[in-house]
């Protein structure tokens, strides 16, 4: 595409015609006083890809003061002749009394004259932002819009969303560049997309719940993609995807949706989960009420495991709240209780992921990749971008789970013994590898590794769009961190993990991912740091030390 200036978004008749089109629905005046059919208006997204290559190619004609190609009929460069250059090669030609064979007559040397090429038009701030947005977080992505349809879908609302789709560009092209007046502008579109979504909220139309929930999810995007640390990054999310929650809720049942919706909600649930468990913060009464909700709506569909496992995962930051807050002695009657609870809850998850796996299958598959873009050459075909993000949500808090447990072992070794046996111990450590080796290959499904053709990630996408772009990415790099930074796992899981946020970083300036990849720096620091102490120790007590992968 080459930008030539505004773009007319009347009817391509007016356009024709060059006259103003009044682009009224469903026909323009203009069709309907000449008797022809209107052809209707262009959508948002052609409005922003438009070919305008033959008016560049024609403008520049006018500059070059030819008309017609700048090429010849016969297909050679339209150039001009020099009168003077002939007459001295004429001047100079061999005479034809010479004794030498006649010469080939010599081809005159024309000069070429210069081009005059338009100068480029520099797209605006806002169209600078507008275009990153779509280029890096909404196209190419597993969950992006596909067919004409979905396109025009998510560009109908565009009115509503452009601001904070200008801000969440804007932001992550500035975080790049290093532009703080960029950065500026794009906190100033991001303020005005505040206010516009508090109009759409109350104004409570039922049209226009898909355009809420787009701008509510967007703008706690652009708070992981302006970044300011991770616990305050996903504390400012969280409150938008509150707020995505509540719309929701008010809506509810869409008796025209799957599961009349609830989906929606149970996807918004999971994704508030992260923030509570980084922030330390208890879970609100309203978040049992939202889940007592789902299951009612879903009672007697397979489907309702998937707000069992929503429960389990409230369970453990209940238990983690109150391992971290209570003073735990070894041996002692509340720190075996708590113990007991961790192993119940590692029960419960191991019976749900047979659950999980009737109602949501998947197959996993193996192929020579690049080994930076797919772990191992393993990758795992889902049915849909649900089915794959919710079996993420299971391994992340499983591996937690277990985590403490494992935690135990060190910190409480006389109740552990009293509670686990060392079968589990080993099954613990064996349960945690595998589950982290899921979520690194389970990547492809996610997102897409820059160095893939378009062509071969198709294989790799579940069905059933969202059409959301790179909205699920940032949970997706939560999950990431946790499996290379598991107990345990290889030094290979950590280094893909972060090279991965490395790249996300680079490709979409999401600060959030540059600010786990400095927490995963520092667990590397930290556990070299411990594996070295542990073995002056060893080598003190003269023993030899045994080197785990991590």
């Amino acid at each position: 595409m080459v930008y030539c200036g505004k773009a007319s978004q009347g009817c391509q008749n007016c356009r024709t015609r060059r006259i103003k089109c009044d682009k009224k629905r469903p026909e323009c005046s203009q069709c309907i006083r000449v008797g022809k059919k209107c052809p209707g208006y262009r959508d948002q997204l052609s409005l922003m890809f438009r070919d305008e290559s033959s008016k560049v190619i024609q403008k520049a004609h006018a500059q070059w003061g030819s008309s017609g190609s700048p090429t010849d009929p016969s297909g050679g460069l339209a150039l001009a002749s020099s009168s003077s250059s002939v007459s001295a090669w004429a001047s100079e030609s061999p005479s034809s009394s010479s004794d030498s064979p006649p010469a080939a007559t010599p081809v005159p040397q024309r000069e070429v004259a210069p081009e005059r090429v338009p100068k480029k038009v520099d797209l605006s701030m806002e169209q600078q932002g507008l275009q990153f947005y779509i280029n890096r977080y909404l196209m190419g992505h597993p969950d992006s819009p596909r067919t004409g349809d979905q396109v025009a879908a998510y560009f109908s609302s565009a009115d509503a969303a452009q601001n904070i789709m200008i801000a969440v560009g804007l932001a992550g092209l500035s975080n790049l560049q290093g532009d703080k007046n960029m950065n500026l502008f794009a906190r100033s579109k991001y303020v005005a997309a505040l206010k516009q979504t508090g109009q759409l909220i109350a104004s409570n139309d039922p049209s226009g719940l898909i355009p809420r929930l787009r701008s509510v999810v967007t703008l706690a995007l652009f708070e992981v993609v302006q970044g300011k640390g991770p616990k305050v990054t996903v504390g400012s999310a969280n409150t938008h995807i509150n707020g995505a929650v509540a719309v929701m809720r008010s809506a509810l049942p869409l008796n025209q949706a799957p599961n009349r919706g609830v989906y929606g909600v149970i996807q918004l649930v999971f994704s508030m989960f992260i923030p509570y468990q980084m922030t330390d913060t208890p879970l609100p009464s309203g978040f049992f009420d939202t889940l007592k909700f789902c299951k009612q709506m879903m009672h007697g569909l397979p489907e309702v495991c998937s707000v069992d496992l929503a429960l389990a995962i409230a369970r453990y930051l209940q238990l983690s709240s109150m391992a971290e807050h209570t003073v735990l002695t070894d041996g002692r009657p509340t720190t075996d209780n708590i113990i007991r609870q961790f192993l119940i809850l590692d029960n419960a998850f191991e019976s749900l992921e047979s659950r999980l796996f009737k109602v949501f299958p998947y197959t996993e598959n193996q192929g020579e990749y690049p080994p930076e873009a797919i772990f191992r050459g393993k990758w795992q075909l889902y049915k849909g971008v649900w089915s794959a993000r919710i079996w993420n949500h299971y391994r992340w808090a499983r591996i937690l789970t277990i985590q403490r447990l494992v935690k135990f072992f060190a910190t409480c070794p006389m109740s552990s013994n009293k509670i686990i046996p060392g079968t589990r111990r080993t099954k613990c450590y064996a349960t945690i590898e595998r589950l982290a080796e899921d979520i690194l290959i389970s990547v492809p499904a996610h997102w897409h590794h820059p160095v893939l053709d378009p062509e071969v990630t198709r294989e790799f996408e579940p069905g059933g769009y969202g059409n959301s772009g790179a909205v699920g990415v940032p949970t997706l790099l939560w999950h990431l961190t946790t499996a290379g930074c598991a107990p345990n796992v290889p030094l290979e899981f950590w280094s893909w993990s972060y090279n991965v946020l490395l790249v996300v970083w680079k490709q979409l300036g999401m600060r959030h991912a540059k600010s786990l990849s400095e927490m995963m720096e520092e667990h590397r620091v930290k556990l070299d740091k411990e594996v070295t102490e542990q073995i002056v120790k060893l080598e003190e007590e003269g023993q030899t030390p045994t080197y785990q992968a991590i």
